[in-house]
């Protein structure tokens, strides 16, 4: 959600590792696709919040958010580019059944490789992972190609052959057990 000062204060006396929070860019997708009466200005705010009361943020941008299209996923970087995050999570959307979002086609490859090279240049000296959130099938493996193509540090449940295809690129694979 969206904390408020209050919250971001109280969360920075508490010493967490740090608050996961999805940044939206649009206004349109906050109304059409999260229901709330925002603006981008509110996510920019609980980022500013909570690196004021030196909470460590983790922000996840989920790409093609907007029924499949990439629409604020720039404005959302922009924004966690000015309030520098510990870790920045990319995850694209998934076209799950028995939702609104079901039999939505996910942004192109070229447009998530694009991303993530954007957001690997945007924050050079920040972990940018992959989370777990991703289309299942055949584009999860190409979905995790361009990941490490682009420089990305980590990927949360990686594909069959993703490990060896790291190998292959010169990388020297770790396994954890954990996500994002």
């Amino acid at each position: 959600g969206l904390p408020d000062e209050e919250t971001c204060a109280a969360l920075g006396e508490v010493d967490i590792d740090g608050a996961m929070i999805d940044i939206i860019g649009h206004r349109d997708t906050m109304r059409e696709v999260y229901h709330l009466e925002s603006d981008p200005e509110d996510y920019e705010n609980s980022l500013a919040w909570l690196e004021r009361y030196k909470v460590p943020t983790i922000p996840h941008i989920i790409l093609g958010l907007h029924f499949g299209k990439m629409l604020g996923e720039d404005n959302a970087l922009e924004m966690i580019v000015r309030h520098p995050p510990k870790i920045l999570v990319l995850v694209v959307l998934m076209s799950l059944t028995g939702t609104p979002m079901m039999g939505v086609t996910p942004p192109s490859l070229e447009e998530i490789g694009a991303f993530f090279e954007e957001s690997r240049k945007a924050l050079p000296s920040t972990p940018v992972m992959l989370g777990c959130a991703r289309p299942m099938g055949n584009i999860k493996l190409e979905i995790d190609k361009l990941a490490i193509d682009a420089g990305l540090n980590g990927i949360a449940c990686p594909a069959n052959g993703i490990v060896e295809y790291a190998r292959q690129s010169g990388l020297k694979p770790k396994l954890i057990n954990g996500c994002c």
